[in-house]
């Protein structure tokens, strides 16, 4: 039955109220949002307090807002308020608050949870609103629009169900302001009321007398009513804020704990090595990893205490460990390392790196001991087979060792007998084919030594044993030395060989001559080998240089058959060449210059090579060498201003040797004139004597074409006015007779190519000082220049006779005196009785070896002073060898087979008597050039 117009009462909203309780819905949304993160950290009885705080905290809020908005609507008659009614009311808000701090403060919240909590929480809001409603008491009657009701109820449900999702979305965030809360909570606050006002449009009010019974429990509830219900909302809500930011400092700190916590359990259980924590008081296991249980294949319940780990500890580290165990607990030391062994229930081994170290507090006080296990039982096993692996490869290493060592020295003696016998023999009146016999004999048995050599190389290069010295030495003299040993096989194909170094390249330097002359002698006979006419030039040059270092750049320049530049890699390669019919052609291993390149390496240095086919090859190497502090000192046999401004005449038809050898002259001081033939000279002869300037030096080449030197040499001596000049016959090649033609034609001085710039220097020099009286000395040669060189003594002790025999001959050839001894025992008497300069020792003898006549000799010198300079001569040529007898006190090595020219290159070096020292450089002359040719014979 619907109400009479006139009887139905109007109403209007005070927008002050209804705002403020737009703004107590927010701050209640807030609330929530805020409790929401307090309810789903806390733990126990904590979590408890704030949901139940919380809940009444919400509750109140929502409660206060919906009696705020009941306040801002007026209507013409009084109203009052059922407070039992009133209290029901509140009692719903709070239980609706607690469904929702409890929904969204769980693990998660899923489909289900959240529809049940929407309904519950939204039937609770609703109740709340209607049984407010109910608590009115007013001379009126209250009608119900349904639909208008059930929309309210259905947008309580949404309501509830967005407050829901926004605030489970936002329980994580532990900051007290963010936008995105807060605006969530503006969304939720202004959702709220909009339910309560369309409940509110759902009532209207018509007139009706108000039973007494009726306001029984009635309070009016004034302005001043109104504001207490305000201020304590605004006071509880305040209470909540600051309750809940208080907590969410210590919760911050609590939530990091637990994180790191957390971390900690996660990295103490999952880690794959074994940890164990003791304490510093009681030695109590207080916490052990499960990784340390699986070491130890016990459970946790029996690795309790530091006495349990002794126990478990194997019987022969326990004493050890023991005492390392007790630096940590007597606070001597903070850190300790053990590579110990324990024993399983089942009896096997496990061995552990076990590090140990001392944890202390703020204050430096020692809490806990930090044990760290890791299981290296595997790599234990494998660290066994690797050492037996090793001790067999060295094992089958050092028989290999034994069996080349053994075979380079059975073969080198031998051979040491043929190839110094046939150098003997060649020596000596033979006819032609003697010669040609004995010759092939030599070149065998020097192939066959190369063979030997490159062998024991590359099988150090293999086993990566090859290491390079550091020495002093002249890198000239050493440079000279090496090209007077190939000169013979380039004179026997008829070819120049010529080397040049620059002026800027330093003189003493540190290094491996050995391995540097190895290098050139590699190169320099492939040169030989693969050229059939031209000439061969070897240079050096200054690339750069720091410090104490210096990079050199040689170059081996032949103008033989070239290689194609498609091969050019391959000839660096083990076992090859070019290609197969150059094997067959000209032989070789092709080892050669796979040793070279990896000897470069070794020198910091690389090897390559330019070549074009039918015009020759030029193969590169640069290697870094060390400069000494302080230059060579050599003794000058005469001043230079003799020298200076001395006019001299070179012929020669090869350009490169006119320009090496007046080059070399102008560094001296003296002014040179080259030619390139006998006409010519003459004509430059004619020239100087009419000018009144002759020649008093005249330097010629003695294979000329058209006129020979011994032509030329004849023609000068026919005119009287130039029969007063110094002339030197430079030749590529000596022949028996050149010295009786020497002395008839007034040739002064006769010299095998290449000749080193010291070597030239010395002639020069004797020639100057001779008098006229003095004129009809012996012609000057290599061998009258070493024998105007004090004779010495030379002690030979070897064993076998044939290398007796040779060394005997050798060396009494060259000028000294040799005494013998077959064995060390005789050596070290011969020393007592007689005075020697040198001593060539075998170390291979019997009865008292090379080496312990050595720690005899060098014994009594200690007492007696002074020093004898010992050479090992010895078959022993592989790894340390050399080493080995240095090592002893030996002073030099030669290995066997004797190279005459290194044998005696090492005996001068030793007694400073060598060419380098009688020799004779300038600033000037930092170059030391060598004109071309070969040792043969000399006159």
């Amino acid at each position: 039955m619907s109400a009479s117009a006139e009887n139905i009462l109007t109403g209007s909203y005070d927008h002050g109220l209804v705002g403020l309780s737009v703004l107590i819905a927010v701050l209640a949304s807030y609330a929530a949002l805020d409790l929401a993160g307090r309810v789903t950290f806390a733990r126990g009885r904590a979590r408890y307090v704030w949901l139940t705080g919380g809940a009444t905290a919400m509750g109140l809020g929502i409660w206060s807002m919906h009696y705020v908005g009941m306040l801002a609507f007026r209507l013409p008659v009084k109203v009052e308020y059922d407070w039992p009614t009133v209290l029901l009311s509140l009692f719903a808000a709070i239980f609706a608050s607690a469904v929702a701090l409890f929904v969204v403060s769980g693990e998660r919240m899923g489909y289900v949870q959240a529809l049940v909590g929407c309904l519950v929480m939204g039937s609770g809001i609703a109740g709340m609103h209607y049984i407010g409603m109910a608590a009115m008491r007013l001379p009126a009657m209250c009608h119900y629009s349904a639909w208008i009701v059930s929309v309210s109820v259905v947008l309580a449900v949404v309501i509830s169900l967005v407050a829901l999702g926004l605030t489970f979305y936002f329980r994580s965030e532990t900051r007290l302001w963010a936008w995105r809360k807060s605006l969530s909570a503006v969304v939720m606050g202004a959702a709220i009321p909009v339910m309560h006002y369309t409940g509110m449009a759902a009532a209207h009010f018509t007139a009706a007398p108000l039973e007494a019974s009726e306001t029984k429990h009635a309070l009016s509830i004034s302005w001043l009513g109104t504001s207490g219900i305000i201020v304590v909302t605004f006071m509880v809500l305040g209470i909540t804020f600051v309750t809940s930011t208080a907590d969410r400092l210590f919760s911050a700190k609590a939530l990091e704990l637990e994180a790191s916590e957390r971390r900690f359990r996660a990295v103490f259980e999952g880690a794959g090595i074994g940890i164990a924590i003791v304490d510093w008081e009681t030695k109590k296991i207080v916490a052990v990893n499960p990784a340390y249980q699986l070491i130890l294949q016990r459970p946790a319940e029996e690795i309790d205490s530091v006495a349990s780990m002794e126990r478990f500890t194997h019987p022969e580290d326990a004493a050890r460990d023991a005492a390392k165990s007790r630096l940590i607990h007597s606070g001597q030391e903070d850190r300790i390392h053990l590579d110990k062994r324990y024993v399983r229930p089942d009896g096997s081994e496990v061995a552990v790196d076990l590090k140990v170290s001392t944890l202390r507090n703020a204050g430096g006080k020692p809490e806990f001991v930090l044990g760290l296990a890791t299981d290296i039982t595997e790599r234990k096993k494998a660290e066994i087979e690797l050492q037996k692996a090793k001790e067999a490869a060295e094992a089958a290493s050092e028989a290999k060792s034994t069996f080349l060592a053994t075979m380079s020295h059975e073969i080198r003696t031998p051979m040491n007998g043929i190839m110094g016998m046939t150098e003997l023999v060649l020596d000596t009146e033979l006819t032609q084919e003697q010669r040609e016999h004995l010759g092939l004999v030599r070149l065998s048995a020097e192939s066959l030594l190369s063979i030997i050599n490159d062998i024991l190389d590359f099988s150090k290069i293999e086993a990566g044993k090859l290491e390079i010295e550091s020495i002093p030495f002249d890198l000239r003299e050493s440079l000279g030395e090496t090209m007077k040993a190939l000169s013979f096989r380039a004179h026997q194909k008829g070819l120049e060989l010529i080397y040049e170094v620059q002026p800027e390249v330093p003189e003493a330097v540190l290094g491996d001559p050995g391995r540097l002359r190895q290098i050139l002698i590699n190169l320099i006979g492939n040169a030989i080998k693969f050229t059939e006419r031209g000439e061969i030039l070897v240079s050096v040059e200054e690339q750069s240089q720091e410090l104490a270092k210096s990079v050199l750049h040689f170059m081996v320049k032949d103008t033989g058959v070239g290689i194609h530049p498609d091969k050019q890699a391959k000839v660096f390669e083990p076992f090859s060449q070019a290609d197969g019919s150059m094997a067959r052609k000209y032989g070789g291993t092709g080892l050669g210059l796979t040793i070279c390149t990896r000897l470069v390496e070794l020198m910091n240095g690389r090897m390559w090579v330019e070549s074009e086919p039918g015009r020759g090859s030029t193969f590169h190497f640069a290697i870094q060498l060390g400069v000494q502090d302080a230059p060579l000192k050599r003794a000058a046999p005469v001043e230079f201003t003799q020298l200076r401004n001395l006019h001299a005449l070179v012929v020669d038809d090869n350009s490169t040797n006119r320009r090496v050898l007046q080059g070399m002259l102008t560094r001296w001081g003296i002014k040179a004139t080259a030619v390139d033939g006998g006409r010519t000279a003459l004509q430059a002869l004619e020239i100087a004597k009419n000018a009144g300037r002759p020649f008093p030096l005249i330097l010629l080449d003695g294979q000329m074409p058209e006129m020979d030197g011994f032509t030329l040499a004849e023609r000068i001596q026919e005119d009287p006015e130039l029969g007063g000049a110094m002339i030197m016959m430079l030749t590529s090649a000596g022949h028996l007779g050149d010295a009786a033609r020497c002395r008839e034609l007034g040739i002064r001085a006769y010299l095998v190519k290449p000749i080193r710039q010291s070597e030239l220097l010395e002639s020069i020099c004797q020639l100057l000082q001779k008098t006229p009286q003095q004129q009809a000395e012996p012609l000057v040669t290599r061998h009258s220049l070493r024998e105007a060189k004090k004779r010495q003594r030379i002690l030979l002790a070897e064993d076998n006779a044939v290398n007796r025999t040779l060394a005997v001959r050798l060396l009494e050839r060259r000028g000294y005196e040799v005494a013998i001894a077959v064995n060390g025992r005789e050596a070290v008497a011969a020393l007592e009785k007689e005075s020697f300069d040198a001593v060539l020792m075998d170390v291979q003898m019997p009865e008292m070896d090379g080496f312990e006549a050595t720690a005899a000799i060098r014994t009594k010198e200690e007492s007696a002073g002074g020093h004898m300079p010992i050479i090992a001569m010895t078959a022993h040529a592989l790894k340390g060898d050399e080493e080995r007898c240095l090592a002893a006190g030996m002073d030099a090595y030669v290995s066997k087979p004797i190279r005459t020219n290194e044998l005696f290159a090492t005996i001068e070096r030793v007694l400073g008597t060598g060419a380098g020292e009688n020799g004779s450089e300038t600033g000037e002359s930092r170059r030391e050039p060598s004109v071309a040719a070969n040792r043969k014979s000399e006159p």
